[in-house]
């Protein structure tokens, strides 16, 4: 039995050894509209359509831009005597969710064919990217081949046939995706634009260029078409991906500025000064929110006899470059004390954050204690001494910032938004509130400062996170969104969502780690939701293999 268990352990390390930890797929988007006339027989205009356009995906041939609103996209040669053609492709990426010392697994480019071609019709393509931090959308102003080149290139000699319509990819292009990410200036969300160039292969009677649909693959309203783009048709880029945990440290950051009156002893003003202001930290007295220009801010109670007072603190993060789904590892808010404390001073504090995707910055017209708040909520007592600009941290802050990268819609690059507040502690004699630098930590000039904030200063959120796959799984395959849950498999019965609930057909196989197969499922619905039973099946690691509208998926499935 022992060793049937272990050799159970061996061959479950070797599929999670080799098997790649993330997978991102990212099409061509959107990134702008334009209007279509649609004309008659006799040409003459009968309607006028808006179709979404993408400056993301641009053909050059020889020296000179094509249009960047075509259906379709191509690259190699054309070869015909006395017309010879090089074609180079241009694809940009966009919000590639891959943080800085990732290690990629394998990289393709999957693509759509715009017309069938023959083996004889050899491409000859070379694939590179633009050696760029975050490369910029194509435009009909600048070449593709003006673009500077990274060293990681790759060949793709296409000579296979093509059907219309018909998926295929590029050779692995992980070492020119590697060197990207690799860039110093390489952030979380940045694009990377890919370069596809044809040769001069000489006079021949084949069209030895591949043509592929570009995202306004519309199927043109002058032809009879429906004037829609076919997401499922666009350009997309599928990366295998091992993330190591990623730390970030995002401060507290400007919002605007206002000026400052400098006066002089005699209360003359001598000097106006422009300093910078940020709305993202606030403070809250009560029922009665402080200005929010101010070089610090208080969070606990003042419990003078007659005189009590319940502070509440708001510090809101932007650009959380976090993707969702990610596990949060550790996370504490950094700030520096504007005053020293003693031990006495001990403050009662409750930590949570606005229930929100995208916390919006605060206002003089709304109280933070209006603010939804999180389930998650973390109690802080403040009994330790504090000294003059000495630095210190909140408790452990996950469970918060994990509640809100879970919300569906959430999106990296949007704002979180903390809530410390106090609580009342009685009449006391000591001044039971902390107070820390806010972002206008500015040593006011009028009392003798230099009217400009110490950015060493400032709250600062911390957050280390991975992007390990999860036991939900959830894949991304050729335009379609399938979720397998729940992952483990309990009750003998799982469920797959697709994103497509016209009447398809499909095919579910369950197979063993040795590529047994032990179930298979075929059916039709006009469901976007089947469910599977799999009582029966022994407990244990599973290959899933899905095939729906003609596109496979395969992943793991662990039953329980």
């Amino acid at each position: 039995m022992k060793k049937n268990l272990l050799l159970l352990a061996v061959m479950i390390m070797n599929v999670l050894a080799f098997g790649q930890n993330v997978k991102l797929e990212v099409p061509i988007t959107k990134t702008g509209e334009t209007q279509i006339e649609v004309e008659d027989e006799n040409d003459v205009v009968i309607d006028t359509i808006t179709i979404s356009i993408s400056t993301d995906d641009a053909e050059q041939e020889n020296d000179e831009m094509d249009t960047l609103i075509d259906d379709d996209i191509d690259a190699g040669w054309e070869g015909a005597d006395g017309d010879a053609n090089i074609l180079t492709a241009g694809l940009r990426f966009q919000n590639i969710t891959i943080p800085k010392g990732a290690t990629i697994d394998s990289a393709f480019i999957v693509v759509c064919s715009h017309e069938p071609k023959t083996v004889e019709d050899v491409a000859k393509l070379t694939i590179y990217a633009e050696a760029a931090d975050h490369a910029a959308t194509f435009s009909e102003d600048a070449l593709i081949t003006e673009r500077s080149s990274t060293s990681a290139k790759v060949k793709w000699t296409v000579a296979e046939e093509w059907g219309l319509w018909t998926f295929h990819q590029t050779p692995d292009l992980k070492n020119i995706v590697q060197e990207i990410i690799n860039r110093p200036a390489w952030a979380l969300g940045n694009a990377i634009a890919f370069v596809i160039s044809g040769e001069n292969q000489g006079v021949t009677e084949y069209e030895n260029a591949r043509e592929w649909e570009a995202f306004e693959n519309i199927a043109d309203p002058e032809e009879g078409g429906d004037g829609a783009n076919h997401a499922e048709r666009v350009p997309r880029l599928r990366i295998y991906y091992t993330a190591p945990s990623y730390s970030l440290v995002i401060p507290i950051i400007k919002t605007g500025e206002t000026q400052i009156e400098v006066e002089d002893d005699n209360d003359v003003v001598i000097d106006t000064i422009t300093i910078s202001i940020s709305t993202d930290d606030a403070e809250q007295e009560n029922d009665e929110i402080d200005t929010l220009i101010d070089d610090d801010i208080d969070a606990g109670w003042e419990g003078a006899d007659g005189d009590a007072n319940i502070l509440t603190a708001g510090l809101r993060f932007q650009n959380i470059t976090i993707p969702q789904g990610a596990t949060i590892e550790s996370a504490y808010i950094e700030i520096t004390s504007h005053e020293p404390k003693t031990v006495e001073d001990v403050a009662k504090l409750t930590i949570y954050a606005e229930a929100n995707d995208h916390a919006p910055t605060f206002t003089e017209d709304a109280l933070i204690s209006d603010r939804a708040s999180t389930n998650a909520k973390v109690n802080w007592e403040v009994a330790e001494e504090w000294g003059l600009w000495t630095m210190h941290q909140t408790p452990e802050l996950k469970s918060i910032v994990q509640e809100i990268i879970n919300r569906s819609g959430w999106k990296s690059g949007n704002a979180i938004a903390f809530v410390i507040t106090g609580e009342n502690q009685g009449v006391t004699e000591y001044e039971n509130a902390r107070e820390w630098e806010a972002f206008e930590n500015i040593a006011d000039p009028e009392e003798g400062g230099d009217g400009a904030n110490h950015a060493d200063r400032v709250p600062k959120l911390h957050v280390t996170f991975s992007l390990s796959t999860s036991t939900h799984s959830h894949s991304t395959f050729l335009g379609n969104d399938l979720n397998v849950y729940p992952n483990p498999v309990e009750r003998n019965q799982f469920m797959i969502k697709f994103n497509d609930s016209s009447m398809s057909e499909y095919t579910v196989n369950i197979y063993k780690l040795n590529g047994k197969l032990v179930r298979t499922f075929n059916g039709e619905t006009d469901s976007n939701e089947v469910s599977f039973d799999v009582e029966g099946i022994d407990k244990g690691l599973y290959i899933l293999k899905t095939v729906f509208n003609n596109t496979s998926n395969t992943q793991r499935i662990i039953i329980k």
